[in-house]
């Protein structure tokens, strides 16, 4: 485990400083910001070997925290390399405080499709660059696909109004407040 993540937090270290980024937070998270995430999504376990449902690593130059609450305290622990990671409870230590004591001047990257604006308002106080595509993918040789479900209607029995309704609602929501579409 030990010699895997430090290839692995070297390689990440290495992409950074060929972006220009001197630091990158990786949140447990996929783009839909879900509780559940694909294999395919796992990036922070990637990286950590934190296996945790909960979490968020912060990689600096010479330095890098993963984060967790208090249920996985003892797999914080277990999982993760103290000589590569500092493990932090993440109501005690927050993250945008840990970052502001050690990155004062850093530019550090973040997956614009893994923070949601009020995740990335609280690290206000650092340099914050989108960093698209995602570093920690680019050296995961062997990331597994991501999951093609196809979409499937959802029953009007479970929705409570059919679609055509609920767009026709929306149409007019925009209509009225003077929009021309909705995201």
């Amino acid at each position: 485990m030990t010699s895997e993540h430090n290839a692995r937090l070297t390689s990440l270290r290495a992409a950074l400083k060929s972006r220009g980024l001197d630091g990158f937070i990786i949140p447990r998270a996929d783009e839909h910001l879900g509780e559940y995430v694909p294999a395919s999504a796992e990036r922070l376990a990637f990286i950590t070997g934190f296996t945790g449902s909960a979490g968020l690593a912060i990689v600096l130059p010479t330095i890098a925290a993963v984060f967790s609450d208090g249920r996985y305290t003892l797999q914080l622990e277990q999982q993760t390399d103290p000589a590569l990671w500092e493990r932090l409870h993440i109501t005690e230590t927050k993250p945008e405080d840990w970052l502001a004591r050690h990155a004062a001047g850093l530019r550090i990257g973040y997956d614009p499709w893994l923070l949601s604006a009020d995740s990335l308002a609280r690290f206000a106080a650092s340099a914050m660059v989108a960093a698209q595509p995602n570093p920690v993918d680019e050296i995961w040789a062997s990331r597994p696909a991501p999951p093609l479900t196809p979409a499937v209607a959802h029953p009007q029995a479970f929705a409570g109004e059919s679609a055509a309704a609920k767009r026709t609602r929306l149409g007019a929501a925009l209509r009225e407040a003077g929009q021309d579409a909705a995201i």
